[in-house]
Order: C-alpha cells, then sequence, then structure tokens
C-alpha cells in the first residue's frame, strides 16, 4: 500500500534531506508544497508532485493536502522580517486547521527543545507552533519532535563550530559556553522523522531527541579533538548576546540573525526532558558526539 505524504520545507536545510530519503521509498507517494515551482531546483531528479502555494494561501494548501495521510510540517519564519512569531501562529494554525478539513491523519513536526519560561523568542515560537499543531488531539493526531543543536554538513550550528575550532587556538567566550544542551546527528534527526510516519501509536506525542548531555564548550573542545585540533577555551562574563553574535559571524559563515538565534537559545538549556525517543523509536540509536562531527566533515567535504 502506498503512503500519500505532503511535505513542506523541501527547500530548507532538514526537509531537503528529508525529501530526498523519502523519495527513495517504494511505499510512499510524495507530494512537496512549494512557494515558487520554478526556483525548486533539487540536486537529481523530482520524485514526487509538486503543489505551488504557502500556507498563507488556503485554496493552494488544501489543494496540496486532498488525499494525504501524512504532513510534514517544516517550516519557519525566523528568516522574516517584522512579527515573525505572528507569522509563525497564523502558519501553524492555517496548517492545522487545513489538515483537520481534509482529513488528514498526522501530522509530523520538527522543533526545538527548551522550556517555555526561559526560551528566546525564536525557540519560544518553536514551542509555540507545536502546541497550535497539537492542539485539537480529538480531530488528528501530532508528532512533535524536539531537537537541540543539529550536526552535520551545512547546517548553521556545525558551521559555526567548525569556524571557531579552525581559526582560533585560543577562544575568549561568552559565558553561555557552559549551557548545556544534547546535541544530535542530521542523520539521526532524519530517521526518527521518516519512522514518525508508519509508527504504530495513539493520540499525539511529543518526543526528545538528542545524544549526550554537555555544554556548548565541551562541544567546542570535543569537535577540536575530532578534528585533530588541541584549543584552549577561556569563558569571560561581558559580552552581551549582541557582541556575542557579532563574535560568532567573525569567523563562522553565517548571517547575524543566525547568530543571534543560536545565541539566544543557548543561553537557556536546551536538553532531552522525556523517554519517548527509545520507547517508540528503540531501533535508532543515535550517534555520538564526535561520529556526527567526523560525519559532518566528511560530508562537507565530498560537496
Amino acid at each position: 500500500m502506498t503512503m500519500t505524504i505532503l511535505l513542506t520545507g523541501a527547500t530548507g536545510y532538514i526537509g531537503g534531506q528529508l525529501f530526498d530519503m523519502l523519495a527513495e521509498e517504494k511505499d510512499v507517494g510524495l507530494r512537496l508544497l512549494v512557494r515558487d515551482k520554478s526556483r525548486f531546483k533539487p540536486r537529481g531528479e523530482i520524485k514526487a508532485e509538486l503543489f505551488e502555494g504557502s500556507t498563507f494561501d488556503e485554496s493552494s494548501l488544501r489543494r496540496a493536502l486532498r488525499g494525504v495521510e501524512v504532513a510534514y510540517y517544516l517550516i519557519h519564519s525566523m528568516t522574516a522580517k517584522g512579527d515573525f512569531e505572528t507569522l509563525d501562529r497564523q502558519s501553524a494554525t492555517n496548517f492545522l486547521t487545513a489538515c483537520i478539513e481534509e482529513k488528514v491523519r498526522r501530522i509530523i513536526y520538527l522543533g526545538g527543545l527548551g522550556q517555555k519560561d526561559t526560551a528566546s523568542r525564536h525557540l519560544l515560537s518553536r514551542i509555540e507552533t507545536g502546541e497550535i499543531l497539537s492542539s485539537r488531539p480529538d480531530r488528528i493526531q501530532t508528532i512533535w519532535f524536539r531537537a537541540g543543536v543539529i550536526i552535520g554538513a551545512g547546517s548553521a550550528s556545525f558551521e559555526i563550530i567548525r569556524g571557531l575550532v579552525r581559526k582560533l587556538p585560543l577562544m575568549t567566550t561568552p559565558r553561555w559556553v557552559r549551557t548545556c544542551t544534547q546535541p544530535i546527528g542530521v542523520g539521526d534527526v532524519l530517521r526518527y522523522l521518516a519512522a514518525a510516519r508508519s509508527l504504530e501509536a495513539q493520540g499525539n506525542l511529543m518526543v526528545d531527541i538528542g545524544a549526550e548531555r554537555m555544554t556548548f564548550q565541551e562541544m567546542l573542545q570535543r569537535a577540536a579533538r575530532a578534528m585533530g585540533l588541541r584549543r584552549w577555551i577561556v569563558p569571560v562574563p561581558l559580552l552581551s548576546p549582541r557582541i556575542s553574535s557579532l563574535w560568532l559571524i567573525l569567523f563562522a559563515p553565517v548571517n547575524f540573525r543566525v547568530a543571534r538565534s543560536l545565541v539566544d537559545g543557548l543561553r537557556s538549556e536546551t536538553v532531552v526532558t522525556n523517554d519517548n525517543a527509545r520507547t517508540y523509536f528503540s531501533q535508532i540509536k543515535p550517534a555520538s558526539y564526535e561520529v556526527t562531527v567526523r560525519l559532518a566533515i566528511e560530508g562537507r567535504q565530498r560537496t
């Protein structure tokens, strides 16, 4: 039996790689919702139906969802100018409503780890998106994954880590480098997302995913060892979030908005708070941090 799936965010970092993975599955009938068909240029053959539209266009959204069993929500308004929180709320609400009206069975969403009372603006918006998508368990099931720092070739987090480690033998860093998080490799994130489409489970499910718990400082030091380098880190208390963001973009190929989002997110803990990954996806064993760093480096060298 073929499962009809709608994937949003196929032009993004996670969505693009999930598209490649799902397109190879023989039991999947894949659809993509894209803003502009002419600008969607995947690496190879497009093994999917393309629907042009957005979550802010009700008719195009419902057309794309018609006959769909599982819908992936992998979009956000982080790079939008102005009030991205309002845009995120409206987008998620529109998507939930359209999924219910078109009788979609399951929504799969990837958000971020963290608690509302300490979350940054961007992380809080991701949490609110998950809450909206999960708000109608009487009509539709939502599987809400939450991840911290994602390590992979081309990910903003890895490029920042790689840039800092390569260019700075001695780092005077902000205090937030001591904040705890639980990084995870992009390959493991994709495996969780792909497996969720056929999960045997009832009701809504929040699944926190991550490997070892460590500080951002430990991430830098262990990445350096994986790259065969020795680095020294001295945290200092005087760097504001804005100065910290400028410090990041000085040594890593990311823009200010991305750097500021990472800095704001790392000022509070982003750690796993439930055991649902192990309970419901016991076949997936997240790789160690050093392994994910080496895989990211190898992936970068191949491109």
